[in-house]
C-alpha cells in the first residue's frame, strides 16, 4: 500500500512538474521578399486556444504554459496575403519568422470601407466588388477608369458618353431617383458616393435658381466634367463596388446609390525602380450617320416645295454634294505618355507618378488632353503609420464642333466664289464653326489625403484622416461674327461666354478601431468614428454680344450687350458611426453599423437622418457535417438596412432669391426676386435595402455569386405644381416611392493553369425590374413629347410615353396612330389627344445587361477579350433626323426619306407624305427602336520579352496592342445603306481606336 501510495505521489509530481513548463519567446514576423515588418500577424500555438496579433512593427512576445513536452509546441503564423508557415519550438526562445506572399490569394483582400478595414473575401458579409486594375485592361483608350468598367461588373450599369472627359452615368442596382422630365441639371444626384484614397469628390451640378449652367439652349450649356477624369488610370490600384445596406451602411444619408472605393497604388520596398510607357493609337468614327446626299436632298425638298405649292423654290440640282460628315469627321489620335518611380527602405515607401494624355478626337478641332501627377509617400516606425496621397492635374477640353444634329443643306458649297466659307445663318457653317469658334473648358485640381494612424496597443488602434479635392474649372466659349452662329438680336456680331466655377470640398474623420480575436474560435472587431465635411463652390458668370472685332474673342467689356452673374453654393455636414463585426469559429458572423448624419441642406427640423444596416453569414463548408472535398467555399449571406441621399442641390429647403444690381435699384435701392419657394418640411431621400446572397467555389477553379436585391426608394424629392397665388409655378416635396428588384449572377472559371499556358473566364448578368410605388401631391406628371417621360404609379421611372404607332395610310400618306383599339391619324392625334392618353411604349433601362471577359495567357503572350451587352433598353429617336421634313429649309435629314417617303396613292411606306402640313407626334413607336446590342468592347495582346536571363537592366518589357470599342451586334439590324439604330444611337460618333504601346520597367 505504502508503495502504492508513493508510486502516486511521483507520478502527480511529475505530471504536475511537466504541466507547470514554460518559456518565454519572442520574436518579429517579416515579409520574405522585402524583410519588412508585417503587423498584426496572427500567432497561434497549434492545439490550443492560445494565441495574439503582433503589433505594429511585426513583433510578438509570449509566455508558453503546456501540459506537453515544450519542445514539441507547433506555432501557426498567419497575415492576410501571405502563405500561412508552422514553426516547431524545438529549444529556441526568439524567433525570426519570414512569410511568403500568397499571390494567388492577394485578390481576396478586399477593402470593404475608406476608413481603413480590409477583409479577406471569405470573411464579408455584404455586397462588394472588387476590381483590379490590371483585370480589366488599363490600356483601353478611355478618360476615366469608369468607363472601363462597361460590362465588367454585375449590377453595375454604365451610360456612357461620347463627348471626351464629360459625365458617365453609373447606375448600381438601377436609378437612384426619378427620371427626370426635363434636361435640367438641378435635381438630386443619382450617381454613387466616390471616394478616393479617402477623400469624397465632388461632382458638378446645377445651382437652384440660376442660369449659370443652360443659358437659352443645349449648346450654350455648361461642359459637366466627369469627376474621375481628374484621376489618372495608371494611378489607380483597386476599384472597389458597395451595394448592400451590409456594405454601404457605414456610410449612412450619402450612400443611397452605393459606394465606390478607389485605393491608388503605393510605392514597394527595394531599391528605386523606374517604370515608363508609350501609347499612341488612330481613332476613326464607327456607325456614322448617313443624311442625304446632295442630288437626294435636291430631290427631296423639290417635293417639300411641290407638295405645298410653292413651285418657285423647284429647282434644278446645282451639282453640289458636300458631305460635311466627312468633313467633320477624319482620323483622330490618340497618345498616352506615364513615367513613375517607386521604392523604399524599412520606414519609407514611396510613389510618383507623372501622365500625359492627349486624344484629338476624329471630329475635327475637338480634342481632351490631361496632365496628372501623383504622389504617395508611407511611413512606418513601431507603431505609427501615416499615409500622404497627392493627385495634381490638368485637363482641358475642346470642343467647338459639336453642330453633329444640324448637319447642314448638302447642296451648298463650303467655300464661294471668293474662297471664303459660304455664310450660313442661324448655325453657321459648320465647318466655320469648327474652326472659328471656341469651346475650351480648363480644370485644374487636386485630390490630396493625409491619413496618421496609431497602435494605443496590439488590439486598438486610433486614425485620422483629412482630404480635400480642389478644382478651378474656367470655361470660354466664343461664337464668331464671321459664320451666322455668331450673329444675334438686333444685328449683334459675336458673342463670348465666362463661366468659372471653384470647388473646394474637403472631409475630416477620426476613428478608433478594436480588432480581438480572443481564442481561435472568437474574432470581434469594432469601429467607431466621426466625420466632419464641407463644399463651397463659387460661380462666376460673363456673357457679351456684339463686338466691333468679332473674329477673334475679345474682353467682355467691350460687347455692347453685357451680363454678369456670381453665385454661390456651401454645404456642410457632420457624422457619427460605427460598426462592428463578430465571427465564430469562422462559420458565423454578424455585422452591424449605424450613423447619424447632419445637413445643412434641410432645414433645422429635418437635418438629421439615423440610417445602418445589419448582415449574417454561415460559411456551410466549414461545418463539421459538410464533407466535400472539392468545394472549396460554400457561403450563404443576407442584409438588410437603410442608407440615404443628402446630395439635393442647393438650399432646398430655404426659399431662393435673385438679388437684382442696377445702377440707380429701385428707390435707389437694390431688391430680391424670390425664385424658388421653402419648403421646411423637405427631408432626406431613404432606401430601403435587402440582399441575399450565396457564394460558392468549386475545385479550385470555379466560382460563382448570386445575389437578390430589393431597394426600396421612399421621400424621394420631386417637384409638385403650386397655386399661382403662392407666386411660384412650384416647389420640392418628398413626394414619391418606387424599388429596384434585381437578380445578380457572377461567374469566373480558370479553365486551364500550367506553366505555359492559362485561360480564365468572367462573366456576369443582371437582370433588374424598376416601379413607382406612391406618388403625393398631385399625382401623375408627364413631360413634354420630346423626352416622353412620366410619373405615375406602378410603371417603371424609366418608360417611354407616347402613342403606337401601326402604319402610313396609303390613301393619304399620313401616320396613323391606334389609341385605345381606335385608328386615328397624326392631324386628329396632335389636335384632340393629350398625355392622358399616352401609354407606355418602351423603358430606356435594359430588361438584363452584363458583359464576358477572357484571359489567355501562352509562354510570354497574353491576349484579353472585354465584351459588354445589354437587351430590352429601348431608344427613342430625335425626329428632326428622322422624317421632319420642316428642317429641310437649312438642315440635312435621315437618307431614309428618299426611298421610305409615301409620294402616291398606295405607297406601303415607312414616312409620311413629304409635305409641311404633317403634325410632329414626337413620341411614337415609329421612333423607338430596341437597342438591345452585344459590344466587343476591347482585345489587347501583349508580348513580355524574355529578360530574365539577361543582363539588361531593364526588369521587364513588354510590347501590346489593344483595339478599343471595336464593333457592335445589334438586334435590330440597320437597313442596308440607310440608317438603324446603330447610327440613330449616336448622332455624336463613337471613336474606334487602334493602339500600340510599350511598357517598362527598369
Amino acid at each position: 500500500m505504502k508503495k502504492q501510495l508513493l508510486f502516486l505521489i511521483i507520478i502527480s509530481i511529475h505530471f504536475f512538474s511537466f504541466a507547470q513548463e514554460e518559456r518565454n519567446i519572442t520574436g518579429i514576423v517579416l515579409d520574405a521578399k522585402t524583410n519588412e515588418p508585417l503587423p498584426n500577424a496572427s500567432i497561434l500555438i497549434k492545439g490550443t486556444r492560445k494565441g495574439a496579433v503582433t503589433n505594429f512593427n511585426g513583433k510578438f512576445s509570449y509566455k508558453i504554459k503546456t501540459k506537453t513536452k515544450i519542445e514539441d509546441i507547433i506555432l501557426v503564423v498567419n497575415f492576410i496575403g501571405f502563405k500561412s508557415k508552422e514553426i516547431k519550438l524545438g529549444t529556441t526562445s526568439y524567433f525570426v519568422i519570414k512569410l511568403e506572399e500568397d499571390v494567388a490569394n492577394l485578390d481576396e483582400i478586399i477593402v470593404t470601407s475608406s476608413y481603413g478595414t480590409k477583409k479577406l473575401k471569405q470573411d464579408i458579409v455584404g455586397s462588394i466588388e472588387n476590381i483590379k486594375t490590371k483585370d480589366i485592361v488599363p490600356e483601353q483608350v478611355a478618360t476615366s477608369f469608369d468607363q472601363l468598367l462597361e460590362g465588367q461588373v454585375a449590377g453595375v450599369y454604365i451610360e456612357s458618353n461620347n463627348q471626351l472627359g464629360e459625365e458617365i452615368k453609373i447606375n448600381i442596382r438601377g436609378q437612384g431617383s426619378l427620371t427626370p422630365l426635363n434636361n435640367s441639371l438641378v435635381g438630386t444626384s443619382t450617381q454613387p458616393l466616390i471616394i478616393v484614397d479617402g477623400v469624397i469628390l465632388s461632382e458638378e451640378t446645377g445651382l437652384d435658381g440660376n442660369n449659370f449652367f443652360d443659358v437659352g439652349s443645349g449648346n450654350l450649356s455648361e461642359n459637366i466634367l466627369n469627376p474621375l477624369a481628374k484621376i489618372g488610370i495608371q494611378d489607380i490600384e483597386s476599384f472597389n463596388i458597395l451595394k448592400d445596406a451590409a456594405a454601404v451602411g457605414l456610410y449612412g444619408a450619402d450612400a443611397a446609390n452605393g459606394v465606390i472605393i478607389i485605393t491608388t497604388k503605393s510605392g514597394k520596398n527595394g531599391k528605386l525602380q523606374y517604370n515608363a510607357s508609350v501609347q499612341t493609337g488612330i481613332s476613326s468614327p464607327i456607325n456614322q450617320f448617313k443624311y442625304l446626299n446632295g442630288e437626294q436632298y435636291n430631290t427631296v425638298k423639290n417635293i417639300f416645295n411641290f407638295n405645298n405649292g410653292d413651285f418657285n423654290n423647284v429647282q434644278a440640282w446645282n451639282g453640289v454634294n458636300t458631305n460635311w460628315q466627312e468633313l467633320l469627321n477624319g482620323v483622330g489620335t490618340y497618345t498616352n505618355y506615364n513615367f513613375g518611380i517607386s521604392g523604399g527602405n524599412k520606414n519609407w515607401k514611396y510613389r510618383a507618378n507623372i501622365g500625359y494624355q492627349v486624344n484629338n478626337e476624329a471630329q475635327v478641332n475637338n480634342d481632351f488632353k490631361r496632365l496628372n501627377g501623383s504622389l504617395g509617400l508611407d511611413y512606418r516606425k513601431d507603431k505609427f503609420y501615416a499615409r500622404i496621397r497627392f493627385s495634381p492635374s490638368i485637363v482641358t477640353k475642346n470642343s467647338p464642333n459639336t453642330l453633329y444634329n444640324f448637319a447642314l443643306d448638302p447642296t451648298i458649297p463650303v467655300f464661294d466664289a471668293n474662297g471664303d466659307y459660304t455664310f450660313f445663318a442661324t448655325y453657321g457653317n459648320p465647318l466655320a464653326v469648327a474652326n472659328q469658334n471656341k469651346n475650351e473648358a480648363e480644370t485644374r485640381s487636386f485630390v490630396s489625403s493625409i491619413s496618421l494612424n496609431y497602435e494605443l496597443n496590439k488590439d486598438l488602434k486610433f486614425s485620422t484622416l483629412f482630404g480635400i479635392d480642389f478644382s478651378d474649372k474656367n470655361e470660354d466659349r466664343f461664337f464668331s461674327g464671321d459664320n451666322g452662329s455668331g450673329i444675334f438680336n438686333s444685328g449683334e456680331f459675336g458673342r463670348r461666354m465666362l463661366r468659372e466655377r471653384k470647388s473646394n470640398r474637403w472631409n475630416w474623420s477620426s476613428t478608433v478601431s478594436y480588432d480581438k480575436q480572443f481564442n481561435k474560435n472568437h474574432t470581434f472587431d469594432a469601429l467607431l468614428g466621426i466625420e466632419l465635411r464641407k463644399q463651397k463652390t463659387e460661380f462666376e458668370y460673363a456673357k457679351g454680344d456684339g463686338f466691333v472685332n468679332f473674329s477673334i474673342p475679345q474682353p467682355i467689356t467691350s460687347a455692347s450687350d453685357q451680363d454678369y452673374q456670381a453665385d454661390s453654393d456651401i454645404n456642410t455636414g457632420r457624422s457619427i458611426f460605427s460598426q462592428v463585426n463578430y465571427n465564430f469559429k469562422k462559420k458565423y458572423y454578424l455585422l452591424a453599423n449605424f450613423r447619424i448624419d447632419q445637413s445643412s441642406a434641410f432645414g433645422s427640423d429635418k437635418n438629421t437622418a439615423l440610417n445602418g444596416g445589419l448582415g449574417a453569414a454561415w460559411v456551410i463548408n466549414n461545418e463539421s457535417f459538410f464533407k466535400s472535398e472539392n468545394i472549396n467555399l460554400l457561403k450563404l449571406r443576407s442584409s438588410f438596412g437603410s442608407t440615404g441621399n443628402s446630395r439635393i442641390g442647393s438650399y432646398r429647403a430655404l426659399g431662393l432669391y435673385n438679388i437684382d444690381v442696377n445702377q440707380n435699384g429701385y428707390n435707389g435701392y437694390n431688391f430680391a426676386n424670390p425664385t424658388t419657394p421653402p419648403n421646411p418640411n423637405l427631408s432626406w431621400e431613404r432606401n430601403i435595402k435587402f440582399n441575399v446572397g450565396i457564394d460558392f467555389s468549386f475545385l479550385n477553379k470555379f466560382s460563382t455569386t448570386i445575389e437578390f436585391f430589393r431597394d426600396n426608394i421612399k421621400d424621394i424629392i420631386t417637384s409638385r405644381d403650386v397655386i399661382p397665388e403662392l407666386g411660384f409655378n412650384s416647389v420640392q416635396i418628398n413626394g414619391a416611392e418606387m424599388y429596384n428588384q434585381g437578380i445578380e449572377i457572377s461567374l469566373s472559371a480558370k479553365w486551364l493553369t500550367n506553366k505555359d499556358f492559362s485561360w480564365s473566364t468572367n462573366f456576369n448578368y443582371s437582370k433588374i425590374r424598376n416601379k413607382v410605388t406612391n406618388l403625393v401631391g398631385l399625382g401623375s406628371e408627364f413631360s413634354s413629347a420630346e423626352n416622353a417621360r412620366a410619373q405615375r404609379i406602378g410603371f417603371p421611372t424609366s418608360a417611354i410615353w407616347g402613342f403606337n404607332f401601326i402604319g402610313i395610310d396609303p390613301a393619304t400618306g399620313r401616320e396613323l396612330f391606334n389609341v385605345e383599339g381606335n385608328t386615328f391619324d397624326a392631324s386628329y392625334v396632335a389636335a384632340n389627344l393629350d398625355n392622358s392618353d399616352w401609354v407606355p411604349i418602351g423603358d430606356s433601362q435594359p430588361d438584363f445587361f452584363g458583359g464576358l471577359r477572357n484571359s489567355i495567357t501562352y509562354k510570354n503572350f497574353t491576349m484579353n477579350i472585354m465584351l459588354s451587352y445589354a437587351f430590352g433598353q429601348d431608344m427613342l429617336v430625335d425626329r428632326n433626323l428622322f422624317d421632319n421634313y420642316n428642317v429641310l429649309f437649312n438642315r440635312n435629314i435621315s437618307v431614309n426619306v428618299f426611298t421610305d417617303a409615301w409620294q402616291n396613292i398606295g405607297d406601303n411606306a415607312v414616312n409620311p407624305t413629304i409635305s409641311k402640313n404633317n403634325r410632329i407626334i414626337s413620341n411614337s413607336t415609329k421612333y423607338l427602336f430596341d437597342a438591345s446590342h452585344i459590344k466587343l468592347r476591347a482585345i489587347n495582346l501583349s508580348y513580355k520579352l524574355p529578360l530574365e536571363n539577361t543582363k539588361s537592366k531593364i526588369k521587364s518589357l513588354s510590347l501590346f496592342l489593344n483595339g478599343t470599342n471595336l464593333h457592335y451586334w445589334f438586334m435590330s439590324k440597320s437597313p442596308e445603306g440607310k440608317n438603324g439604330v446603330a447610327e440613330f444611337r449616336s448622332p455624336y460618333p463613337e471613336m474606334r481606336t487602334i493602339s500600340l504601346g510599350v511598357n517598362a520597367n527598369f
